[in-house]
């Protein structure tokens, strides 16, 4: 058998048991590439936050790298404070530019620990640091402005390599679902930058 064949299988035999052990996703979301020119650096990927509700959405969203318990996430927030910029109902917020890193999250938990945990000196808002996105009917300048008024809707949580590839916008669509516990959803879409052929 040929030397490369060999070298093929030796690594082949190396990868399964790990490959094994983890999911499909898992191991795509750890392979993918993060965009960088020069090992260790990331691309960019572009976020954009459409409110199709009435209703401000009080939020903290960001990337991070779900292989380290000590990762500092990138994050940025919408939340109704003198400084900050609010979303409020039916309007479709600048578009963000984020690196690209192994996961893309609004509102998920591990964002929130990492934030906690692993920023020093953050100037995010505590308002906004809760899972989820949070709905709010109350005036901007009103006591209630960051409280969830009107209900939630789930957390966003995508992983690179397998939701979307570095590059790529990121379009989040906040949309009324129905009553109950969540009676809001964001929708989640991409554009893949262009030549991208991978389909994710």
């Amino acid at each position: 058998m040929p030397l490369a064949s060999n070298r093929c299988l030796t690594a082949l035999a190396v990868l399964l048991p790990w490959i094994g052990s983890c999911s499909v996703d898992t191991f795509q979301n750890q392979t993918a590439s993060r965009g960088g020119e020069q090992a260790g650096s990331s691309g960019t990927i572009w976020v954009a936050f459409i409110n199709n509700t009435p209703y401000r959405a009080i939020f903290t969203y960001g990337t991070y790298n779900n292989t380290s318990q000590l990762a500092q996430p990138t994050a940025a927030q919408f939340v109704s404070l003198p400084g900050s910029e609010s979303l409020e109902g039916d309007v479709v917020a600048n578009t963000r530019t984020l690196p690209c890193n192994r996961v893309f999250s609004v509102g998920d938990a591990e964002l929130l620990r990492l934030i906690d945990e692993n920023l020093d000196d953050t100037t995010l808002a505590p308002e906004a640091l809760e899972e989820g996105i949070k709905f709010s009917s109350a005036p901007i300048d009103d006591v209630d402005a960051n409280a969830a008024t009107e209900g939630f809707a789930p957390p966003v949580r995508a992983l690179l390599g397998v939701d979307f590839p570095c590059g790529a916008i990121i379009i989040i669509r906040f949309e009324i679902a129905d009553v109950g516990d969540a009676p809001f959803r964001a929708d989640f879409e991409i554009i893949p930058p262009a030549g991208d052929d991978r389909g994710i």
